[in-house]
């Protein structure tokens, strides 16, 4: 096992485990969408007394659980992608498709990351309040987006740095 490989574990079994952690939570998130929204079912239909919450409350929890739960879903695997060239061309060109493929992950998730993150920081630099009953502050709930999306390119690099270490493996075999 080489030293790169020795360096990069423990930071790679962090990521994994914050990755599994954060989905966890959107779990338990999505647990708490449901009985919001029976609560405002049940306020609106039995009780005659719609509330002001739920709705707003729901769409920011399902926000939440977004980008909880998306670098968890890069992780595993079970994300939306076209192995077309993987069935075509087996072997090396399929590897050399998915590094490339990874590498334009990257760079996109780079130009996410600092696009949520100059919204968020827009938001919370002029003190913005979401326009719903509530009035909390927008930047109390977007701060969740350069999170997940951080974590999101973080878990692509992880995973673009085991491409290549399986490449020099393999060659080295």
């Amino acid at each position: 096992m080489s030293l790169l490989v020795m360096t990069l574990r423990p930071f790679v079994t962090l990521v994994t485990r914050v990755n599994d952690m954060m989905a966890y939570l959107a779990g338990w998130l999505v647990l708490a969408i449901t009985v919001i929204g029976c609560y405002g079912v049940f306020t609106r239909y039995v009780l005659h007394s719609p509330d002001s919450w739920t709705f707003a409350v729901s769409a920011y929890l399902l926000c939440f659980v977004v980008f909880f739960a998306i670098s968890n879903g890069l992780q595993q695997g079970v994300h939306v992608r076209v192995d077309i060239l993987q069935e075509w061309f087996p072997g090396k060109v399929a590897m050399r498709a998915r590094v490339i493929s990874d590498l334009a992950c990257l760079v996109f998730l780079w130009v996410f990351f600092s696009q949520v993150w100059a919204v968020f920081h827009d938001s919370y630099s002029r003190g913005r309040i979401d326009e719903t009953t509530l009035a909390w502050p927008v930047a109390a709930i977007q701060w969740v987006m350069p999170l997940g999306v951080g974590l999101t390119l973080v878990t692509q690099a992880v995973i673009l740095i085991g491409r290549f270490i399986n490449i020099e493996e393999r060659a080295a075999s």
